[in-house]
């Protein structure tokens, strides 16, 4: 018996390794990711940029992200 990974795809976990697997479930995704129909906004000379305000509970979420990278 052969089980599927809830696409239809069968479940390769035991025969690929985990990046081969990322990569082959980011492909499968892709067809559902939209992409904007308007412009970009005009790009903004760094020079311009003043005062970035960063929310104290998103500053506390970012330093606690380098726990797990190590």
């Amino acid at each position: 018996m052969t089980s599927t990974d809830g696409f239809g795809y069968e479940n390769a976990a035991d025969t690929q390794p985990e990046f081969e697997r990322l990569l082959g479930d980011c492909a499968r995704m892709a067809p559902h990711w939209t992409v904007p129909a308007h412009p970009r906004p005009t790009r903004v000379a760094p020079s311009q940029i003043h005062g970035i305000r960063v929310p104290p509970a998103s500053a506390r979420l970012i330093a606690s992200t380098a726990e797990y990278g190590e």
